[in-house]
């Protein structure tokens, strides 16, 4: 009897570990995803619209600040809330609301932040270097991530680098077509 209930803590402190370590690789994936995706978009659309590399660097530099300040506070909140109402219910909640939202806001700046380097750095073409980086990270992201899901590698390095690809595509035509009209 003694050896099933040490059975059964080992296994809820092993299953508990592995749900942290997965809101962990969710939280860093979904922070610098969602920081590559919106800043490229940023200023792929502000670029569409203008070649002035200084107005996309600060577009993009306040559309990353402004992204990474949401989300973190975002996760905040909402991880409190949840808090707040699995404890009226009685249910312990394991998560650490801050420790999720710094998370998801540092990846979200580091995910937002390689994207702007071509610009930071003033490298000819910054737009086009920014894309093919989102496009290299989006996709070797998309792939391990899926690895880790048992999921097809290509398939998901695939999928991710096209979400991104297309959200910097229709911001650049949307730029673009409002620079014709001006």
């Amino acid at each position: 009897m003694l050896g099933r209930t040490r059975f059964r803590r080992r296994h809820r402190r092993l299953m508990e570990k592995l749900r942290v370590e997965a809101e962990n690789v969710h939280d860093i994936m979904f922070g610098s995803m969602d920081g590559m995706i919106s800043t490229l978009a940023v200023i792929s659309g502000v670029a569409g619209a203008t070649s002035n590399n200084f107005i996309v660097l600060v577009a993009g530099l306040s559309a990353l600040l402004a992204e990474a300040i949401s989300m973190g506070f975002s996760s905040y909140m909402s991880d409190k809330l949840r808090e707040g109402i699995l404890a009226t219910k009685k249910i312990r909640d394991s998560e650490k609301p801050l420790d999720e939202s710094v998370t998801i806001l540092v990846a979200t700046l580091v995910g937002g932040g390689v994207i702007l380097l071509p610009f930071i750095l003033s490298i000819n073409q910054a737009l086009l270097w920014s894309v093919v980086f989102a496009g290299f990270l989006l996709f070797g992201m998309g792939s391990q991530f899926s690895k880790l899901a048992k999921r097809s590698a290509l398939l998901g390095g695939i999928e991710t680098m096209t979400f991104g690809m297309f959200a910097a595509a229709i911001t650049y035509m949307v730029g673009y077509a409002f620079a014709m009209l001006a």
